[in-house]
């Protein structure tokens, strides 16, 4: 396996270049496990490709980057399973020059190959200043009055959390669609000055599971947040590009299945989140075993084009399966 040294991997001291790593880094597996490099080597590579996905998420590297891949086949047993038994066939571990040698679609012209998702990623547990929960909710229900809003049917839900965390909620008006907003004792801003950020910290986003779930729960608990019962997904609308893809990489960090867009028409991103959790108590709650829809959480392999020649990096790690989990959508290759 050898990525572009520009790539980035999800490290123990947060982010870092493919070309940063040294041994006795942990990294990532796809199973969300910090797993130890124990081998990097730089490599000037002869020609590169990056791989995109149907979400638009890529990966790029030499000819002999691999990806762990479904195929029709194994997708279809897969799916019958629905979750009744645990489904152990080994996937399938081809190179770019393998996926090369033959179409990416089929016959019908329907995609042959997806990557699964991660499973949640494992970091450690962060001393915050607000709890995740609090900060999602105020970071995007904050008005300019001072005042924070939570979207229709959560409002109840997000007062009764803000009073566990020690806030005392006092509703100060009812907006047009019935929303209310209200203010609280202690305000949130006093627990983050001096310091007020403008994008979601990164403390936050690389804080322990639980923590995240907690974060991911408060956004969508604003009115940035829409939930579609017919297609049990959440639909995320921002103008803001580093937003929506911090978002994603939240919800990609706890093994949702995402897929992001940009509105030919607005100009603004959406971002659908998909998953089997209950975040909200408005989403409805997840179906017994022999009841699930068939599994999501994958993703297609769209298209493979060459790119100019550049250094790649050749990583090694102490991981079973020889995985480790690449960039913002972590994508898992060997």
């Amino acid at each position: 396996m050898a990525i572009l040294a520009t790539q980035r991997v999800l490290t123990h001291d947060y982010w870092k270049l493919a070309k940063d790593l040294v041994p006795g880094d942990y990294v990532f597996d796809r199973h969300g496990k910090p797993v130890q490099v124990t081998l990097v080597q730089t490599i000037q590579a002869q020609a590169c490709y990056e791989v995109t996905f149907n979400d638009y998420l890529t990966i790029s590297g030499d000819e002999r980057l691999a990806l762990p891949l479904e195929d029709r086949r194994y997708r279809y047993r897969s799916d019958a399973r629905k979750g009744l038994n645990a489904f152990r066939r080994p996937l399938k571990v081809k190179s770019i020059a393998q996926l090369l040698e033959s179409p990416l679609v089929d016959y019908r012209n329907r995609k042959k190959y997806s990557v699964p998702t991660a499973s949640p990623i494992q970091l450690p547990y962060q001393d915050l200043p607000v709890p995740p929960f609090v900060f999602g909710v105020w970071f995007f229900g904050k008005q300019y009055d001072k005042t924070i809003v939570a979207s229709k049917g959560n409002g109840e839900f997000v007062r009764e959390k803000f009073k566990d965390y020690g806030y005392i909620p006092k509703d100060r008006k009812i907006r047009h669609n019935k929303e209310r907003a209200f203010s609280t004792t202690p305000t949130v801003l006093s627990h983050l000055i001096p310091t007020v950020p403008y994008l979601i910290p990164e403390n936050y986003l690389l804080s322990q599971e639980n923590q995240r779930f907690e974060l991911l729960q408060g956004i969508l608990c604003t009115n940035t947040a829409k939930y579609h019962e017919k297609t049990k997904t959440y639909r995320v609308i921002q103008r803001s590009k580093r937003l929506v893809y911090m978002i994603q990489y939240l919800a990609d960090s706890l093994g949702c299945k995402t897929e992001m867009r940009q509105s030919d028409l607005s100009g603004q991103f959406i971002l659908h989140i998909k998953t089997k959790q209950q975040l909200l108590p408005t989403q409805q709650p997840s179906l017994p075993a022999k009841q699930h829809p068939k599994h999501t959480a994958r993703r297609f392999v769209k298209e493979i084009t060459p790119i100019r020649a550049q250094q790649c990096i050749h990583i090694e790690t102490n991981s079973q399966d020889h995985t480790i989990l690449v960039g913002e959508g972590f994508i898992a290759c060997h």
